[in-house]
């Protein structure tokens, strides 16, 4: 994997704990100090602009190749510190419980249907509850890279 995408995944990692409700796990690790020490780095010292992006990268391919072709700014492979705190954000990371760290094409509280629920070739569903009155149909849906 090469630095630029390394980063990235970390950093959109980061993002998508953020943003869901494994933030508490995630800060509880020191992980989101870690994230926002990170972020900030990019933007200030190497201004990055492009990272508020990172929420919807992994689902948005211009999103992503935008983040990625700033990422790759040859000063940021030079710099220690931002290195540093990508490694402690991936260690943050790693450290979480599988639970928290296992990331879903969907992810939904409560599933309800009118009628029969029918998931195919469907890879990555974590739901609260489901119930169907009606059909609903799921199809064609993969778990994010990696995962």
């Amino acid at each position: 994997m090469t630095l630029v995408s390394t980063l990235f995944s970390v950093l959109a990692t980061g993002a998508g704990l953020a943003a869901s409700g494994a933030v508490g796990e995630f800060a509880k690790g020191a992980g989101m100090a870690t994230f926002e020490a990170l972020k900030a780095r990019l933007t200030d010292r190497h201004d990055v602009k492009s990272l508020s992006l990172l929420e919807h990268a992994r689902q948005n391919p211009p999103f992503e190749a935008e983040v990625k072709a700033e990422l790759a700014k040859p000063e940021i492979a030079q710099d220690r510190e931002l290195m540093e705190l990508a490694e402690r954000l991936r260690e943050a990371i790693v450290a979480l419980p599988a639970e928290v760290q296992a990331r879903y094409a969907v992810d939904i509280e409560v599933i309800r249907s009118g009628g029969n629920l029918l998931f195919k070739d469907v890879e990555g569903v974590k739901a609260g509850s489901a119930s169907s009155d009606g059909d609903m149909t799921f199809e064609n849906i993969q778990a994010p890279p990696g995962k």
